[in-house]
């Protein structure tokens, strides 16, 4: 075999490793809420804090409405350039329009929880009466914090002491109140933390990478039992 075929071989596996790696445990999740609360023809869905799109893309190819919201200019002026229907912060404060679903996926991990009370129900106010609330958010693990900006983890029922029906004694409440029902934690591949080869890169880096990318055929090969919880996704229904 000739320097050119290990090469292409080398570049194929690099890809298909890439592709595992950062594999988006959360959409077959929050696509199968949206199918089991929602009908296409008729469902209006905000995708909040959009991000590059890749959400946006599943849900509208599922055959949903879907409008992105974010606050940085240049996501909104990237995603418009893929056909997608995004709009900025600003704009969208102009409007006043009401959706079926609301999705915040990675986004309240960011929020201290008294801000993320108010950004809550800011958005809650633009969800139709028995509308859903769909959040994706990280558990708390020795990686949580390696995003810059992760203020802390929530849980669903740390959002119902704040949105539930039901007082408890916490520092504030919502004016608007939410129902959880249904919840799934995420189940991710193994991952290597901690390790000085993961930031300096070394000869020690490629050898982690390797153990990475057997961990995640170990995932998919066994539906995901080879693997551990790090995040939830959870569906709230307003009431």
């Amino acid at each position: 075999m000739n320097d050119n075929s290990n090469k292409i071989i080398y570049e194929r596996i690099k890809k298909i490793y890439y592709s595992l790696v950062k594999y988006d445990y959360d959409q077959p999740i929050i696509l199968k809420f949206i199918r089991k609360y929602s009908q296409p023809a008729t469902c209006q869905v905000l995708d909040v804090g959009c991000g590059y799109g890749k959400k946006m893309r599943a849900i509208a190819t599922a055959g949903y409405q879907v409008l992105g919201v974010d606050v940085n200019p240049t996501l909104v002026e990237a995603n418009q350039k893929q056909g997608l229907n995004c709009i900025t912060l600003d704009e969208f404060s102009q409007t006043t329009d009401k959706f079926d679903i609301i999705l915040m996926s990675h986004i309240i991990e960011h929020f201290h929880p008294s801000d993320l009370k108010d950004f809550l129900d800011d958005y809650l106010d633009r969800l139709k009466s028995g509308g859903y609330l769909i959040i994706a958010t990280p558990l708390l693990t020795e990686y949580f914090y390696e995003d810059f900006d992760h203020v802390k983890p929530y849980l669903p029922i740390g959002i119902l002491m704040v949105f539930g029906r039901v007082a408890t004694q916490v520092q504030y409440y919502s004016r608007n109140k939410l129902a959880l029902k249904d919840v799934q934690f995420r189940r991710r591949h193994f991952r290597f933390t901690l390790v000085r080869a993961q930031v300096i890169r070394t000869w020690a880096t490629k050898f982690y990478q390797v153990l990475e990318f057997i961990c995640v055929l170990l995932y998919f090969m066994s539906f995901g039992w080879f693997g551990r919880k790090d995040g939830w996704v959870g569906i709230f229904q307003k009431i």
